[in-house]
C-alpha cells in the first residue's frame, strides 16, 4: 500500500456531507470541490499511513478527533471560494 494522507479522504467525505445538507453548496462544480479542498488542505495537519491495517486504526480514531476541525476549515475554504466565483462573476 502506498503512503497517502488520510485527511484527504476525510476532507472529501466531510464535504460532500455539507453538500448534501446544504442547498447553497450542491451546485459546487468539481473544480470549485476541489479549491474548497485544497484551502483546507492546507490548514489542516497532514495525516499519512502506509497499511491497510494503520488506515483502519487511524480512520477511527482520527475522524472523531479532527472532525470539528475539518468543518471549521471547509466552511472558511467554501466562504473564501464562493466569494472568489461572485467576483469573477461580476
Amino acid at each position: 500500500m502506498p503512503i497517502h494522507n488520510l485527511m484527504e479522504e476525510i476532507v472529501k467525505s466531510c464535504l460532500k456531507e455539507l453538500m448534501q445538507h446544504q442547498d447553497q453548496l450542491s451546485s459546487l462544480d468539481e473544480k470549485a470541490q476541489s479549491d474548497v479542498m485544497a484551502i483546507a488542505l492546507n490548514h489542516l495537519p497532514a495525516r499519512y499511513v502506509s497499511t491497510d491495517k494503520g488506515e483502519v486504526l487511524a480512520k477511527s480514531q482520527l475522524r472523531l478527533q479532527v472532525e470539528t476541525d475539518v468543518y471549521r476549515e471547509l466552511t472558511n475554504a467554501i466562504d473564501k471560494v464562493l466569494h472568489n466565483n461572485r467576483k469573477s462573476d461580476i
